[in-house]
């Protein structure tokens, strides 16, 4: 079936019947056409989304995740991730690569900004000699993902043909290692684990691979305790996912920062 343009006005209709209490359509036909109603919505908010994303239009991200979230196809987001009400054949849907379209957190990109505006919306302010690549690969069996961030300096003719040397990039890849603990059907607990981080323009050889802990979780969860919190409900990382099915993802974070990431295939 083509939704063309003039299916449009039939769609809506049936939608706006579909709502209505009186509405004395009882047939199965009629229900057969409102899952076809849903992904319209669906397909068409998406497409916004990413394209708001691109114009990094922040309330209007928020504003369309928000009503995908209404529309979410996923029932359990966080099902088969670490095992988590999975059966052995079951594929979890967060599991395997994502790159990011949008976020609102500052520290996203954090070490390609430039200095002179590090209150700049996402991506604004990302020095123009500098490629930057982000993204996160889960491991749902295992139930870690790891976040990175590659830094490359942009060829440009600009660039190649001023009198100065472009800045180089503080590192070439800086790769964090999470634990994904799964705590309800839609949060997920995050625990920093490891980071490694390399530059091969380092001036000491032992700076070019560097790879450190974080703290053990424990250390965390006797903050949250001192606190008043309990970490096994809202533990000191954590995400809920708003929405997520076969290409697109959007999540929010404890500390209230929205997410938004397209499955790299």
């Amino acid at each position: 079936l083509s939704l063309t343009t003039p299916t449009l006005p039939f769609i809506k209709t049936i939608g706006t019947l579909a709502s209505s209490p009186e509405s004395s359509l009882k047939t199965n036909n009629f229900f057969d056409t409102l899952p076809l109603v849903t992904e319209y919505r669906r397909s068409t908010l998406k497409k916004q989304l990413v394209q708001a994303c691109e114009n990094k239009d922040e309330n209007l991200v928020i504003s369309l995740v928000e009503q995908l979230s209404v529309l979410n196809p996923t029932e359990v987001p966080t099902l088969g991730l670490a095992g988590y009400k999975s059966k052995s054949d079951e594929k979890s849907p967060l599991n395997g690569p994502w790159k990011l379209l949008f976020t609102n957190a500052k520290d996203a990109e954090a070490p390609a900004r430039t200095e002179s505006n590090p209150d700049a919306k996402f991506g604004d302010e990302v020095a123009s000699t500098t490629e930057v690549i982000t993204g996160q690969v889960i491991d749902a069996s295992l139930g870690q993902c790891k976040n990175y961030i590659r830094l490359s300096s942009a060829s440009s003719t600009e660039s190649s043909s001023s009198s100065t040397s472009p800045p180089s990039p503080p590192f070439d890849d800086l790769e964090i290692t999470i634990q994904m603990t799964p705590l309800t059907d839609k949060r997920v607990r995050l625990d920093f684990l490891r980071a490694r981080v390399r530059n091969e323009r380092a001036s000491l050889p032992f700076f070019k691979d560097v790879t450190f802990n974080f703290p053990p979780r424990f250390v965390f969860d006797t903050l949250a305790r001192l606190r008043g919190q309990d970490p096994t409900i809202e533990p000191q990382s954590y995400f809920d996912v708003l929405y997520i099915d076969s290409d697109i993802r959007a999540h929010r974070t404890g500390e209230g920062k929205l997410f938004v990431q397209k499955r790299d295939l």
